[in-house]
C-alpha cells in the first residue's frame, strides 16, 4: 500500500509539473445488475438501471489490454451492481488482468461465488477478494441486504476460499470483509471482526451510509448514535489487536465521519494551509484514478456522476480529453461537484497520504532545482 501511495504521488507531481501521466488505477464496474435488493445502495433510490448500453466483452478486454499497455497499476473490479452477475466477462477479466501483472481487486456479495471460481481466482493469484458482509447476525444481514440466505451462502463461500488459498500454499490472496455502518450494525463491531476471523479472512473494511440513497427507512445513524458507536469501535480495535485482524474501524472514532453529511466541509478542512494548488487540491482521484461503469460511462474518481462514454473511444483519449480536465481544473479551484457529498472518510485519509508525499517531493524537487541552480552560478562566476 506504502509503495501505491507513492506511485499516485509521483504521477500527481508530474501533472503538476505540466507533465500528464496515465491513471495508476482503473474502478471497473462490469454490469449494474444485481442478484440482491440491498436497503443502503443507490439502487434503492431509482426505477430503472441502464442494462442496455453495458459495454460488450470485446471493448473490456481492449480496456485491460490497453491499460496495461499505458502503465495502469491496480484494477478495483466491483459494481454498480454485482460483478459475478456477469460471471464469465468477469472472471476472464480477472484472468487477464493477472496476466498483465497488474493488480486487482475484486469486491463482491459472494453469494454468486461456487468452487470452481473459487478455485480459478486462488490458481490465478488473484491480490484481494472482499466479501460484502454487513453483520454478523444472518437476520440483520439478510434484512439489509433484501433477499433470505445471503448471509448463508456467503459466509459458506468465505470459508470455502480461505481453505482452498490455505491448500494451495497461495499466502498473497489477501480476503476481508466490506460493511457499510449503519443504525443496525454499530453495536456489533467486535463481532464482526470476530467473524472475520472465524471465516479465515484478515480485514474487515468499514464504510460510511450515504443517507441521501435511504428513503423508506432510517438506516444512518443519529448523533446518539453515533456517540454510542466510540465504545464499540475501542472494543473493535482491542479485538482486532488480539486475533490479528486488520481493520480501519479507528478511523470513525470522529463522529462527523460516520456517515456522509457535510461531507464538502471535511473535505475542504484538509486544504486549508496550502498555498501550492496541487497540495490544496480537495481530491487526488481526479490524476490517478479512472472509473468505469457498467453503462460504459467513464469518470475521474469512485463516485462520479459527470463523465463521458468510453464505448466508441480509447482509455487514453478519454483520460486526457476535455470533460476529464476541466473535472481536473474545477478540483484545483476548489468547486467540488455534488457527487463528491457520496464519497467515503477512507478517500479523506488517503488524499492526506498522498499530499504529504506529494509535499516531500515537490519539496525535493525545489532543492534540487535551487541547488542546480547554485552550481550554475557558480560556475559563472569563476
Amino acid at each position: 500500500m506504502i509503495k501505491m501511495f507513492q506511485l499516485r504521488a509521483e504521477r500527481i507531481a508530474e501533472w503538476s509539473n505540466n507533465n500528464p501521466q496515465p491513471p495508476v488505477r482503473v474502478e471497473l464496474h462490469p454490469t449494474d445488475r444485481c442478484n440482491l435488493k440491498c436497503r443502503f445502495c443507490w439502487q434503492s433510490s431509482v426505477d430503472t438501471i441502464d442494462t442496455l448500453h453495458e459495454l460488450p466483452d470485446v471493448k473490456l478486454y481492449e480496456i485491460v489490454n490497453e491499460a496495461a499497455s499505458i502503465g495502469v497499476k491496480e484494477w478495483i473490479i466491483s459494481g454498480g451492481g454485482e460483478p459475478l452477475v456477469r460471471k464469465k466477462t468477469t472472471m476472464d477479466i480477472l484472468k487477464l488482468i493477472k496476466k498483465h501483472h497488474m493488480w486487482g481487486q475484486l469486491t463482491t456479495n459472494g453469494v454468486l461465488f461456487n468452487k470452481d471460481d473459487i478455485q480459478t481466482v486462488v490458481d490465478i493469484g488473484w491480490d484481494q477478494i472482499q466479501f460484502s458482509i454487513d453483520s454478523p447476525d444472518e437476520k440483520i444481514h439478510d434484512y439489509l441486504r433484501g433477499l433470505d440466505g445471503t448471509f448463508k451462502k456467503a459466509t459458506e463461500n468465505a470459508r470455502v476460499l480461505s481453505n482452498v488459498k490455505e491448500r494451495s500454499g497461495k499466502k498473497s490472496t489477501y480476503l476481508g470483509f466490506n460493511t457499510v455502518l449503519n443504525r443496525l450494525n454499530y453495536k456489533k463491531l467486535p463481532e464482526m471482526i470476530e467473524l472475520c476471523y472465524d471465516v479465515g479472512f484478515q480485514l474487515v473494511y468499514f464504510e460510511p451510509i450515504y443517507a441521501g440513497y435511504v428513503s423508506k427507512e432510517r438506516l444512518s445513524l443519529n448523533n446518539k448514535e453515533k456517540e454510542e458507536m466510540n465504545t464499540y469501535i475501542i472494543e473493535a480495535i482491542k479485538t482486532a489487536k488480539n486475533l490479528r485482524i486488520n481493520t480501519n474501524i479507528q478511523q470513525f472514532m470522529k463522529k462527523q465521519l460516520i456517515d456522509k453529511s457535510n461531507f464538502e466541509n471535511t473535505v475542504l478542512r484538509e486544504t486549508e494551509q496550502h498555498e501550492n494548488a496541487f497540495l490544496a487540491a480537495p481530491c487526488y482521484q481526479p490524476w490517478y484514478l479512472m472509473g468505469i461503469k457498467g453503462s460504459g460511462l467513464a469518470g475521474c474518481c469512485s463516485t462520479f456522476e459527470i463523465g463521458e462514454k468510453i464505448h466508441n473511444k480509447t482509455l487514453e483519449e478519454v483520460w486526457y480529453g476535455n470533460v476529464f480536465n476541466n473535472i481536473r481544473k474545477c478540483m484545483l479551484s476548489k468547486q467540488l461537484p455534488d457527487y463528491c457529498s457520496k464519497c467515503s472518510v477512507v478517500v479523506v485519509m488517503e488524499n492526506k497520504e498522498i499530499r504529504k508525499r506529494l509535499g516531500q517531493i515537490l519539496e525535493n524537487r525545489k532543492r534540487n532545482s535551487f541547488g542546480l541552480k547554485f552550481k550554475k552560478l557558480v560556475g559563472l562566476i569563476k
